[in-house]
């Protein structure tokens, strides 16, 4: 499970962007904490669930976005050998952070080992990379990228002393270490972070330019697992979306998918109709889409990130996903979700902690922060979070000018 994240000078976080899904000392809504077994260091309390609220353009789309382009980095799916690193995209509107390093670092507990993982990165190399371990509460190096000449192909990488295997190999300047031991090079401490930080399951947002090529990847993965079909279409159909199933069809150039409806006439029902799943609504596709990453996270007990969860979805389904990841029995592997939204029905003191609950916020500079509604110390754990938000008492919320700035001139419409 994921404990910190951090990055620091990414598109519009100049600063610090800090985040964290260790609870505070509150007891309060346990079924939203589960206990993480870390070896030597005992149980970690984590919060299974964490939501981003913020005005339009203030920032909390950048941490979903981050964390879309970092899974795919580990991955190695867009690097090219000697091309720009495509995540590099830092603060734009300050001579000084413009063509400045990003750094990251996120920490997470995989197999019963508490991890750290550090990087900083320029426009076309890596500058520091780091895993250390922490198998009984001490920091353990388990390897450090060492940074040589521009002028050489590759860099150097140390390894701790703690790996059996205290070797030196090359990687090239805008690749990740951490994808050679996917595949390459397998070494159980190192291979299991690698593995953990590849699973992340990531929706960048609802959008049609972006749904279609998910919409591929996620039929594929269905077909190759038929038990996974059945549930998602059961999943589709409590959601009262009218599928009652789906029907997947092997192509050449991929996979097919319709969603089946009934099929009536003079109100009697007289069979089933099908209807291509890209002719579906734009929130049944968003739900189809979804639903695939759901299962995807409970049964590898991975992240799922996702920006504008109530993007084309109706509050109620939204805050069934949230129930979902809620429900020990149904979490039994303690996925996380971590998701933007604008649905301040979500905010209720009945079902969510405090510490769940943050903010963005941008200034007149561009620059945005993050907070957690934690930090505010007179609120109580049954405070109206949806109303006080909504009265502007946290922040991260639109600051508007009046209407008539936009409509009248000196006392005349336009």
């Amino acid at each position: 499970m994921i404990l910190n994240l951090e990055f620091k000078n990414f598109r519009s976080f100049k600063g610090c962007c800090s985040f964290t899904t260790e609870p505070t000392s509150s007891r309060a809504k346990p079924d939203n904490i589960c206990k993480v077994a870390t070896g030597a260091e005992g149980e970690k309390r984590v919060l299974k669930i964490s939501l981003i609220f913020g005005a339009n353009a203030s920032g909390k789309t950048n941490i979903i976005k981050f964390m879309y382009g970092f899974r795919r980095w580990v991955l190695n799916i867009d690097n090219r050998v000697g091309e720009d690193i495509p995540l590099y995209m830092p603060f734009k509107f300050d001579s000084d952070t413009a063509d400045a390093p990003i750094e990251f670092s996120i920490e997470f507990i995989t197999a019963n080992v508490r991890y750290k993982y550090t990087l900083k990165f320029e426009r076309s190399k890596i500058l520091a990379e780091t895993l250390q371990s922490y198998p009984v509460g001490r920091p353990v190096l388990l390897y450090e990228r060492m940074l040589l000449d521009d002028d050489k192909e590759s860099d150097s990488i140390r390894f701790g002393s703690s790996l059996t295997s205290n070797k030196s190999f090359n990687v090239f300047k805008n690749q990740l270490l951490l994808s050679k031991f996917l595949k390459d090079t397998p070494c159980e401490p190192v291979t299991n972070a690698a593995k953990y930080l590849s699973g992340i399951v990531v929706s960048n947002g609802f959008h049609e330019d972006t749904m279609l090529g998910e919409d591929k990847e996620m039929l594929r993965w269905l077909y190759s697992h038929p038990d996974n079909r059945r549930m998602l279409s059961e999943f589709l159909s409590f959601a009262d979306t009218g599928v009652t199933d789906l029907r997947l069809e092997k192509r050449s150039d991929g996979v097919e998918a319709s969603g089946l409806h009934g099929l009536y006439k003079d109100g009697k029902d007289i069979g089933e109709s099908d209807l291509p799943l890209k002719e579906e609504s734009f929130g049944t596709r968003a739900l189809f889409i979804i639903g695939c990453n759901i299962l995807q996270s409970l049964q590898n007990g991975s992240p799922f990130f996702v920006d504008e969860m109530d993007s084309g979805l109706h509050s109620h389904i939204t805050q069934l996903i949230v129930d979902i990841f809620r429900n020990k029995r149904i979490n039994r592997n303690n996925a996380q979700l971590v998701f933007t939204t604008h649905d301040v029905n979500l905010l209720d003191q009945n079902t969510i902690r405090k510490d769940q609950i943050w903010f963005t916020e941008k200034n007149k500079y561009g620059v945005s922060e993050i907070f957690s509604l934690s930090d505010f110390s007179d609120v109580r754990e049954d405070t109206l979070f949806g109303k006080w938000y909504l009265n502007n008492k946290f922040g991260g919320v639109p600051s508007l000018h009046p209407l008539e700035k936009l409509f009248v001139d000196n006392g005349k419409e336009e």
